[in-house]
C-alpha cells in the first residue's frame, strides 16, 4: 500500500452502524419503544407527569415561551423545549432518554441538580442520549431545552427498576 492511500483510508469517515431492527433493550429501558403522546408543559403549574419506564413523544414549545423554573445549561432561547414533573416515593439514581439532540435538566424547586452520568444509548435503539441523575424523594421538573425537533421521545428510568436484589 502506498503512503498516500494509507493517508486516504485513514482519513475516510467511517461509515454509520447501519440498522436493520431496531436494538434489543436490557432493563430500566426495555419499554422504550412503547407508545404515548403528550404536549410538554411550559410552566411548571400544569406540566404533564412523567412516570418511570413509561415514554412519550413530547410535542414541544418555542423554547422562548417556556417558563423555566432554573436557567437550563443550554438552549434556553434556542429552538424547542418544554417540562414534565417526575415525582418519587424515595430516592433514586433516574435516567432521563431522548431520542434526539436537545439539553435536560432536573430541578427541585428553582435549583438544578447536577448530572452524574451521561451517556448514548445502545446501538439502533432509538436512544440517542441519557442523563442521569441521583434524585432524592420528592417532586421535580424535568427541563429539555435547545431541541431543534419540535417533537421528542423522553424516558425516565429507575436505574434499579426489575433488576435483582
Amino acid at each position: 500500500m502506498t503512503i498516500l492511500a494509507a493517508l486516504l483510508l485513514a482519513a475516510a469517515p467511517v461509515a454509520a452502524t447501519q440498522c436493520t431492527a431496531p436494538a434489543p433493550l436490557a432493563e430500566p429501558w426495555t419499554s422504550w419503544t412503547q407508545s404515548g403522546r403528550a404536549k410538554a408543559g411550559v410552566q411548571a403549574h400544569g406540566a404533564p407527569a412523567l412516570i418511570l419506564g413509561k415514554p412519550v413523544t413530547a410535542t414541544l414549545t418555542p423554547a422562548a415561551h417556556v417558563q423555566f423554573a432554573a436557567p437550563p445549561g443550554k438552549g434556553a432561547n434556542d429552538g424547542h423545549g418544554g417540562l414534565f414533573t417526575l415525582s418519587l416515593k424515595q430516592a433514586a439514581r433516574v435516567g432521563i432518554a431522548l431520542d434526539g439532540p436537545a439539553w435536560v435538566d432536573v430541578v427541585m424547586g428553582t435549583q438544578a441538580i447536577a448530572s452524574v452520568e451521561h451517556g448514548h444509548g445502545p446501538d439502533c435503539s432509538g436512544i440517542r442520549k441519557i442523563v442521569w441523575f441521583d434524585l432524592p424523594a420528592g417532586r421535580h421538573l424535568v427541563q429539555i431545552a435547545g431541541s431543534k425537533a419540535a417533537d421528542v421521545r423522553v424516558m425516565a428510568a429507575d436505574a434499579l427498576a426489575n433488576q435483582p436484589q
